[in-house]
């Protein structure tokens, strides 16, 4: 019993120092953040005309499409109201993110610098992307250390119980 608490433990212990590390990433990427911020201002003064419309664009956050094969259904599975509510869903999405891409579509590329801003902007997403990630993975640790609170719970119950039929 004494190894397994151990290595309990242990394991603990390094996803608490995994955790670390993840916060400190992070931090990371809000420094990261921060310059992108400052080099759209430089391209994108907040006394220009259109920086609000501009601003909007560039911190809108798209949930880039990764196609996923989904298995092909059986017919009559109850599943497809729910598959249809998010396709609708979707749409509304897609028509929300045509609206601002619209609205700065129509401005002069050169005097508005936009396509500087949407390589800012595609880097901001990788950012966003990879400290979604990092969340997940914490989030996941998490949970395990959880796990392994309880087992460490039910192990000390069942060496008490253990003690006392003795």
């Amino acid at each position: 019993m004494p190894t397994r608490k151990r290595s309990n433990f242990e394991r603990n212990q390094r996803n608490q120092q995994k955790t670390q590390e993840k916060k400190k990433e992070i931090d990371e990427i809000k420094e990261k953040e921060e310059d992108l911020m400052s080099r759209f201002h430089e391209l994108c003064p907040e006394r220009s005309d259109k920086y609000e419309e501009i601003r909007k664009y560039f911190e809108k956050i798209l949930k880039r499409r990764r196609r996923v094969e989904k298995p092909e259904r059986a017919e009559g599975d109850e599943d497809d109201d729910e598959e249809d509510a998010e396709e609708e869903e979707e749409m509304e999405e897609e028509e929300d993110e045509d609206e601002d891409e619209n609205t700065v579509a129509g401005l002069p590329p050169e005097e508005y610098k936009i396509e500087e801003i949407d390589k800012l902007r595609e880097e901001r997403m990788d950012l966003y992307e990879d400290k979604e990630k990092i969340l997940q993975f914490i989030n996941d640790l998490e949970v395990q250390r959880k796990r392994l609170e309880n087992k460490e719970k039910a192990i000390k119950s069942d060496l008490e119980e253990t003690e006392e039929e003795i």
